[in-house]
């Protein structure tokens, strides 16, 4: 029943169950919403603890893509599928079958890599459907580093905001997480001036990082009590907890993973500390930007260089940090405001020509 609550509450328009014995698959897709457009939202491969927690984790990501599209003004929906990693899987028929249900939707959704999903593993799924991200030079490009330039740029509107300068130089940066993403933030942290930290619970991860930049290693419980100027989040969601805000020495929370407040409550405990949020799905929307204006499926309008549609997010944030400390609500209230002032009132599925495809 509390799938079925949720399914209401949040107006969700698809939940699909894709599920292969031999393959020893078991998959959620979701597609929270197609009003603006077609559903994108990536694909994750990881370990749950059970196939409720795979279906209440794909349902809060697809939602948090329809407000992640809408904030960014793209014309797009929001979707997301999770694969449940199991022992002694097929992991390549597991894809395929995955690629053959995503190619059946006929682009009312589209996908591509997320936690645990190489461009490997999107390759496979591209044997079976066209509705993938291609991330070659060709293609869209290496979404890992767009995601990070909108997240270097959610930093400095957060420092702006709070010190009256956006300069990353002499600032000290906390980056939890330094795989595909949080390689690319450490990157821009370092060559725009600023002393980094870092920690993973992956040791060649950090082996390559701290090869490539001069950075400060922590083992990954220390990363929370690093005191310093700003905190990002670049692995997984829900870390902002009770459990963890007492720890934060720092002013801003600005980083790539979704879903890092673990409840609304947690976004209004950081509010209320003084710390300064960039919304999750504001801040680590470039990825999506770039995909959308360099992608070659769906038509267009208004095609922008994707750099610089990514470099929007800066005063988008601006405005809603200011709007949060107007209106004393935590910022991750006022994106909600924002996003959904982005959508149509009502739905109108018609509106949208699926035969408008490339």
């Amino acid at each position: 029943m509390e799938y079925f609550d949720t399914i209401k509450r949040h107006d969700y328009e698809q939940i699909s169950i894709i599920q292969n014995q031999k393959a020893k698959l078991f998959a959620v897709d979701v597609i929270h919403d197609t009003t603006r457009g077609p559903a994108v939202g990536g694909t994750r491969f990881m370990k749950y603890p059970n196939e409720e927690e795979a279906i209440r984790d794909a349902l809060k990501l697809s939602r948090g893509m329809t407000y992640k599209s809408a904030a960014a003004g793209l014309d797009c929906g929001g979707g997301k599928t999770v694969i449940m990693e199991m022992d002694g899987m097929d992991r390549t028929l597991a894809l395929k079958t995955l690629g053959r249900y995503i190619e059946h939707l006929q682009g009312r959704r589209y996908t591509g890599r997320d936690l645990g999903v190489s461009t490997e593993d999107i390759d496979f799924m591209r044997t079976e459907t066209r509705w993938v991200a291609d991330e070659t030079p060709a293609g869209v490009g290496d979404l890992s580093e767009a995601t990070a330039f909108g997240v270097y740029q959610g930093i400095k509107a957060c420092l702006a905001e709070a010190y009256g300068n956006d300069s990353l130089k002499g600032r000290s940066i906390s980056v939890q997480g330094v795989g595909e993403v949080g390689y690319w933030v450490v990157k821009y942290a370092v060559e725009n001036g600023a002393k980094v930290t870092i920690s993973d619970i992956h040791p060649k991860a950090i082996e390559k990082t701290a090869k490539a930049f001069p950075v400060t290693v922590v083992k990954p419980e220390e990363i929370y009590g690093v005191n310093g100027d700003v905190f990002s989040p670049c692995a997984i969601g829900g870390i902002i907890c009770s459990e963890t805000i007492p720890k934060f020495r720092c002013r801003i929370i600005a980083g790539s993973a979704n879903n890092v407040l673990a409840t609304e409550e947690d976004g209004i405990a950081l509010f209320q500390r003084g710390i300064l949020y960039a919304p999750d799905y504001v801040i680590n929307s470039g990825a999506l930007i770039q995909w959308w204006y360099r992608q070659k499926t769906y038509e267009v309008k208004n095609k922008r260089d994707p750099r610089e549609a990514i470099c929007d997010l800066y005063p988008v944030i601006r405005n809603i940090l200011k709007e949060s400390k107007e209106k004393k609500l935590a910022p991750a209230m006022v994106a909600d405001r924002y996003a959904e002032r982005q959508l149509k009132k009502e739905k109108t599925y018609v509106d949208f020509n699926w035969g408008n495809l490339k």
